[in-house]
């Protein structure tokens, strides 16, 4: 069945804010207008871009998003939302991976942010832009060098700043600098080297300063349009693989919008590859194997796929945790390398458990209780999580969670690479997922070696005066194979998805340096999808990043 044909008319009104949503029009005339730009998926690099292209006058631009509006959810908006946003069902994508053998069968959760804003609607807020030596395997171009004006601009706008750490946080900062790390807040001049502090957030007071609350919530841009709860089902090419129409289901009706000039996919690295090979664009004997007809045979699509996975050693002692956010952070090389100092490959946060187990709980239990069709009943989920807010009223409960902390070990460099592949040619259906956790064995003994220096940590005195004791004793038991026993049962993912549309000059990267897509007429991805090699710190800056960048590129192509 033919879709209806839709064009989305720009908007004129200046009452008209950003994050108002609109229906489109049922029907088209020939001649109507149509988008300049049509950017797919509002996460933290979406909203960027289309804030700096709308802000520049760069003509009509519709952003395409397939979660709700931020401003249905307040707690999107709000810095102590954080925690609440995680355990909503409706602000995160429900994905499980294949079977991870690296993690003794199991299928692991991998969801992102499905809001305006993205990921960085619901996340801890933590901002860093990574190492320098990070960015050596990038391309030309994109050096640390090259991306620093980008953060600067990016950290102006979002006025990011370190948290005042509490006399708990001190605690373990002092414990890490006795395991050998050297105090830096902030963590943000390139050299995450042996370092521990205060990172960066991007908040202020009780607001969440997220690329959507910054760039778009509130403004009024007459040329941008923003239409929420519209789940992109493909691209449509000509015969010259240019982009002419973007086909999105809203409502349960399947429309289309026109392009003119560029579709731009900063929908992650899970459904920006996803989106490609439905569009035709990926591993043509793989889309032929779903009758997808290939428009562009790129193997490299879905491949080179990163995570940082991680494993929470937990510990209690007689002193309460008093900190609220995910604000303390180390980062360091977890195994010799030679004379010369190693770039960082680990990182180690130190996790407040009465400030979000239960939500933590509330978010993970379902899924790990209720696995396959069941976690879809929403009675089931709902039983579950009464069950949980009920456990931690118990006045017991409280008191043995006050006193608890976790050190997160995460492999911050893995030598591993996944891949994205399709379950079905249907939208509705979830990606393929194979992180591909602890596939090398250089990630096995990294792993390793972290997780003793995060003992080392915890047995230096500042904590081990406090009591610290490890509750999680299978992690630091001598017994190689009962300890990976344990990380097979403990691993998850930090939710750092990257990769699976790699940019480079190689013929395995199906996109070049100005992130286009090789081969095709007027398609760009910019998100995390284009990574070539994971950062060691969270992905949400240099995020950002990649989407300030895109919009200068689109800037200075149309003015030559």
């Amino acid at each position: 069945m033919r879709p209806m044909r839709v064009v989305a008319q720009p908007r004129g009104d200046s009452s008209a804010t950003a994050g108002e949503q609109r229906d489109l029009p049922p029907q088209a005339a020939a001649g109507d207008t149509v988008y300049d730009y049509v950017i797919v998926g509002g996460g933290s690099a979406g909203c960027v871009l289309a804030g700096q292209l709308a802000e520049a006058g760069a003509g009509r631009v519709l952003l395409i998003e397939a979660g709700d509006a931020a401003e249905q959810h307040p707690e999107t908006l709000s810095a102590d939302g954080f925690k609440h946003s995680f355990t909503n069902d409706a602000l995160m994508w429900h994905r499980m991976s294949v079977p991870q053998e690296g993690c003794g069968g199991r299928s692991l959760y991998m969801g992102s942010g499905r809001v305006l804003g993205g990921s960085g609607g619901v996340n801890g807020m933590v901002y860093t832009r990574g190492d320098r030596r990070d960015f050596a395997a990038w391309p030309q171009g994109w050096q640390w060098e090259d991306v620093v004006p980008a953060f600067e601009a990016i950290e102006a706008r979002l006025r990011i700043r370190p948290r005042a750490p509490t006399p708990f946080a001190e605690r373990f900062i002092a414990a890490s600098r006795g395991a050998g790390f050297a105090r830096k807040d902030g963590m943000n001049d390139g050299d995450l080297g042996e370092v521990v502090g205060c990172n960066a957030m991007n908040y202020e007071g009780d607001e969440r300063r997220s690329s959507y609350r910054v760039w778009l919530h509130g403004q009024q841009h007459a040329q941008l349009e923003i239409l929420s709860g519209a789940v992109v089902q493909r691209l449509i090419f000509d015969a010259q693989r240019r982009a002419v129409a973007v086909e999105f289901r809203r409502n349960g009706e399947l429309q289309r919008v026109d392009v003119a000039e560029e579709v731009v996919l900063c929908a992650g690295a899970l459904e920006s590859p996803k989106l490609l090979m439905l569009s035709g664009v990926g591993p043509a004997v793989h889309l032929q194997q779903h009758d997808i007809a290939p428009v562009l045979d790129a193997p490299g699509v879905g491949e080179n796929l990163q995570d940082h996975p991680n494993v929470c050693v937990f510990y209690r002692g007689r002193v309460p945790v008093d900190f609220r956010y995910p604000q303390i952070y180390a980062f360091g090389a977890a195994r010799e390398r030679g004379a010369e100092p190693a770039p960082p490959d680990t990182c180690f946060v130190c996790y407040a458990a009465p400030a979000s187990l239960k939500e933590s709980m509330l978010r993970m239990l379902p899924i790990l209780a209720l696995p396959g069709r069941l976690y879809r009943l929403r009675p089931l989920r709902s039983l579950l999580r009464a069950l949980v807010r009920g456990a931690f009223l118990l006045p017991p409960l409280k008191r043995f969670v006050s006193r608890i902390f976790g050190i997160v070990v995460i492999l911050g460099k893995p030598s591993s690479r996944g891949r994205v592949r399709l379950a079905s040619a249907q939208p509705e259906d979830s990606p393929l997922v194979d992180q591909a956790y602890y596939a090398t064995a250089a990630d096995r003994e990294a792993m390793d070696a972290a997780i003793a220096r995060a003992q080392g940590i915890a047995e230096q005195p500042p904590l081990a005066s406090a009591g610290a004791r490890p509750l999680s004793k299978a992690a630091v038991a001598e017994d190689a194979r009962k300890r990976w026993r344990w990380v097979h049962q403990a691993t998850m993912t930090t939710f750092h998805y990257c990769g699976s549309c790699r940019m480079g000059t190689d013929d395995a990267s199906p996109v070049d340096a100005q992130l286009r897509v090789k081969g095709l007429a007027n398609v760009r991805v910019a998100d995390a999808s284009v990574f070539p090699e994971i950062p060691v710190s969270a992905l949400n800056a240099p995020s950002m990043m990649v989407g300030y960048r895109a919009a200068e590129f689109i800037l200075e192509g149309a003015r030559t």
